[in-house]
């Protein structure tokens, strides 16, 4: 998990590199989509690069970007293709300190019916406080999913949710779990 209180940028990118193989061993993701980001200062964020295949990140290959999604100079990789989403979300929600953006098969599958996920288990109500909402259809590239997300976690008191055949995405106060 990434704990933003007292972790170094490094501390955050060795962190970031460990999740990213977690999500990829987990069977959250495939090639190379999905990402977690994480806020590393009160106007940047850390993101994984675009293109890099998952075994092949590290903790330098964490791209730092500002809260525009531009990279802040120094970085050599270009950041991920979602990077705008997630700018959107830390811009829009100071509470959140970690994005995941998966593409679960169940909750991918649930998410293309447009409906949310029921809470039908003792560890979902623990968890999300009842179902798990389902955010509208968003394109990759910009901010459209960002958008999505920040408008259906208003919309609710849950602290993730799924987006319409895009992905699901989870965000923290002070931290993101895999």
């Amino acid at each position: 998990m990434i704990e933003r209180s007292g972790m170094s940028e490094n501390a955050v990118r060795a962190e970031l590199a460990r999740l990213h193989a977690v999500l990829i061993d987990s069977g959250l993701v495939a090639w190379t989509s999905g990402n977690i980001s994480a806020r590393v200062a009160g106007d940047r964020f850390l993101i994984k690069p675009s293109g890099v295949p998952y075994d092949r990140l590290t903790s330098e290959s964490m791209v730092l970007c500002d809260l525009d999604g531009h990279p802040v100079a120094g970085d050599t990789l270009k950041p991920s293709s979602d990077v705008f989403a997630h700018a959107y979300i830390y811009r829009h929600r100071a509470d959140v300190g970690a994005v995941a953006h998966t593409h679960s098969t169940y909750a991918t599958a649930w998410a293309a019916r447009g409906e949310p996920i029921p809470c039908v288990l003792t560890a979902m109500a623990d968890e999300f406080g009842g179902e798990i909402p389902v955010g509208p259809f968003a394109l990759i590239g910009g901010d459209d999913i960002g958008r999505a997300v920040v408008r259906t976690l208003a919309a609710t008191a849950a602290p993730r949710c799924c987006c319409a055949i895009t992905a699901c995405s989870r965000s923290g106060p002070a931290r993101a779990t895999q």
